[in-house]
């Protein structure tokens, strides 16, 4: 099967945009990215979440309508597309972010702002553990690391493993992302991209034992 439309999504710091940089490369597909520094309201999240939640949430809302578009558009013209988050990812943020009031101002903002989305023909989600996303973010922040929420990354790990658990709109592969890394290694990129290539049913699993 070709896939036109994949996403690969993670946990933070699970590796999700190197890994959709290099596959738009592979297949010369468009590459969106969902970049924090884009969030104009993110780092004052990080400084006192309980206070600029509902923005920074409402912001990645518009920016995800906007990237609706442009998949659309994409896709008409015959082109792929790959990108490094789903446009429903607001169902793992949310809940980890926001309190109950706000998450039902939320979601009857969305349902007046977000236009009917496309499908992924294939969702990639880099499974990885919490001392692995941790060790990698104090590697690549250093000491900005400090600026995430206490406790916040481990709520969204969770919040992550729920959402995948559940997911069933796409073909999804679950591709072990602790002991693999898929966009620095070519050998392990070749992996991903046989297992891609012979996706049976609507879930599959990449791990080392696979190799």
């Amino acid at each position: 099967m070709q896939y036109r439309y994949i996403v690969v999504e993670g946990s933070i710091g699970s590796g999700k945009s190197d890994l959709s940089r290099r596959l738009a490369e592979h297949f010369d597909y468009l590459h969106l990215t969902e970049s924090a520094k884009q969030n104009p309201f993110l780092m004052q999240f990080y400084q006192n979440n309980a206070n600029h939640g509902l923005a920074t949430e409402l912001d990645y809302l518009l920016r995800r309508a906007e990237a609706v578009e442009t998949i659309n558009a994409e896709e008409e013209k015959g082109g792929g597309i790959v990108a490094d988050f789903l446009l429903e990812k607001d169902q793992i943020f949310v809940p980890a972010v926001l309190n109950p009031g706000e998450q039902n101002l939320f979601w009857a903002l969305k349902r007046k702002i977000m236009p009917q989305y496309p499908v992924p023909d294939l969702v990639i989600y880099l499974q990885t553990s919490d001392d692995a996303d941790i060790k990698r973010l104090q590697k690549k922040m250093g000491g900005e690391f400090k600026t995430f929420p206490p406790a916040y990354l481990k709520q969204v790990q969770e919040e992550y493993r729920r959402f995948f658990h559940l997911y069933q709109h796409s073909p999804l592969l679950i591709a072990n992302a602790d002991e693999l890394d898929y966009a620095g290694n070519d050998e392990h990129f070749s992996m991903l991209l046989s297992a891609m290539s012979n996706m049976r049913g609507s879930r599959n699993y990449l791990n080392l034992s696979e190799k």
